[in-house]
């Protein structure tokens, strides 16, 4: 028993000595491993690339020079060609240092026949016709070939760039929000007036996704900003379709005209992206719609107000239906954008209000917080309710002639661009007009006199 245990102990002390002393081997060898192929596999790859740029046709001294240099003997010190003849002359050879004189006689006979015989006439050496137009021809010159490492790479950036299908790259910089890369790579040479295989611009994707900065570069960089993209329409009309008032401000700043009318018909995918259902039926019946009618359907106050300082003209109507952008405006309800488009300050605040009470059935006037002015009135009767709400006094008319009653209407104020206002008439103190406010012929003119284009009126129950 004992020596079975002791031939056990041995047996498992062996083996373990054994498996200690591959994991020590397995670790040496991952060690060196990791210490000496990257070096070699470094050293190998780079003596490969040395090896293939050293081999390149760039980087040979003799391919950019021409044929008639390589011709030339090198000026050095010894002249190749001397070195030759000079080696093929024996060492022992001797010269004289005066040539033998002539005999007298023959000296005589030789000035005689140069003094007899005709003398000749120097003539321009007749050269071949096909050297002559070689001389003739221009030189070519070849373009400069880019050698790496050795030229840089910003005075060869147009012909490095690589000619894909992909999108141009002032489309590329623009869809990236990158003004700076843009104005970088057209200094470089590269055409910002080049289009997607689409038909789409740099600027009108610019227009399209609210870059104001990148539409600043491109105008600097002269692209036309009128060029229609697969919309078929001017890039500030479809700014107009966006509530981004730095973009429209960047095109007026270039000089777009702000009263640019749509072009007819209108793309369906154009009118789809209206969410205004006035708008929406006015670009598919009606035509020569403008950018300020956009922003006055949208509520676009911002871009209204830069439509406008730029020279927007609120008495562009459309040219079918005769439709103005404060109409749009009031089909919406825009009290604030209505002021601005009847040529109050954006700034201002109204200081005059006209107050209708259905229920009393009295008016009355407040400028500054203080009732100037008060009276009894008559609204619509049963069946023509005059609506509650709040309006604004769009236009105003000494005589007025209704053109559904066909009844005269002295002092006509009317109320958002709709068919009720105030005016003289006559008032019994309970409702009995078809909707709109009579007021007493004095009170009304007193009134018409007090309040001005653009103040506000609330009728209240």
């Amino acid at each position: 028993m004992p020596r079975e245990i002791a031939a056990r102990h041995t047996g498992h002390f062996c083996y373990r000595w054994r498996l200690c002393d591959a994991k020590m081997k397995n670790r040496w060898l991952n060690m060196l491993s990791a210490c000496v192929l990257p070096p070699i596999v470094g050293v190998g790859v780079c003596g490969g690339i040395i090896h293939l740029l050293k081999n390149h046709d760039l980087f040979r001294a003799a391919a950019g020079l021409p044929a008639a240099s390589a011709s030339q003997p090198r000026q050095g010190r010894l002249s190749e060609t001397a070195a030759e003849i000079r080696a093929a002359l024996p060492m022992d050879s001797t010269f004289d240092l005066v040539p033998p004189r002539m005999p007298v006689s023959e000296e005589k006979t030789a000035l005689q026949r140069a003094a007899t015989s005709p003398k000749r006439t120097p003539t321009a050496k007749s050269e071949p016709a096909e050297l002559a137009v070689k001389k003739a021809a221009p030189k070519t010159v070849r373009p400069r070939v880019w050698r790496p490492l050795m030229d840089p790479v910003t005075e060869f950036w147009t012909t490095l760039m690589p000619r894909t299908d992909a999108l141009p790259q002032a489309y590329q910089a623009v869809l990236n929000d990158d003004p700076a890369h843009l104005a970088r790579i057209i200094a470089l040479g590269l055409s910002p007036h080049e289009k997607t295989p689409g038909g789409d611009t740099p600027l009108c994707a610019a227009v399209r996704m609210g870059r104001a900065e990148c539409v600043r570069v491109l105008a600097l960089a002269g692209v036309n900003l009128n060029e229609p993209a697969h919309e078929q329409q001017p890039p500030i009309v479809i700014a107009s379709l966006r509530r981004n008032a730095p973009v429209l401000e960047a095109l007026l700043e270039s000089g777009v005209d702000p009263n640019t009318r749509f072009k007819t018909p209108v793309q369906k995918s154009v009118i789809e992206r209206c969410t205004i259902k006035d708008l929406r039926n006015a670009l598919e019946s009606d035509r020569g719609i403008t950018p300020l009618i956009c922003c006055a359907a949208r509520g676009d106050v911002e871009g209204a107000i830069a439509l406008m300082q730029a020279g927007a003209k609120a008495g562009v109507c459309t040219t079918r239906y005769h439709r103005y952008p404060i109409n749009f405006a009031a089909t919406q309800g825009y009290l604030f954008l209505m002021r601005v488009l009847l040529g109050r300050d954006p700034e201002s605040e109204p200081d005059t209000l006209v107050t209708v009470h259905l229920s009393s059935q009295r008016a009355w006037v407040m400028k500054q917080g203080r009732i100037i002015n008060s009276t009894s009135v008559s609204t619509g009767r049963a069946g023509y309710n005059t609506p509650a709400g709040r309006y604004v006094i769009t236009d105003k008319h000494k005589s007025h002639t209704s053109t559904l009653y066909h009844v005269a209407m002295p002092w006509f104020m009317r109320l958002n661009c709709g068919a009720i206002g105030l005016h003289s008439g006559y008032v019994t103190g309970r409702p009995a007009s078809h909707g709109c406010i009579r007021l007493p012929y004095e009170k009304a003119k007193e009134f018409f006199h007090q309040v001005t284009v653009g103040d506000e009126v609330e009728i209240v129950h």
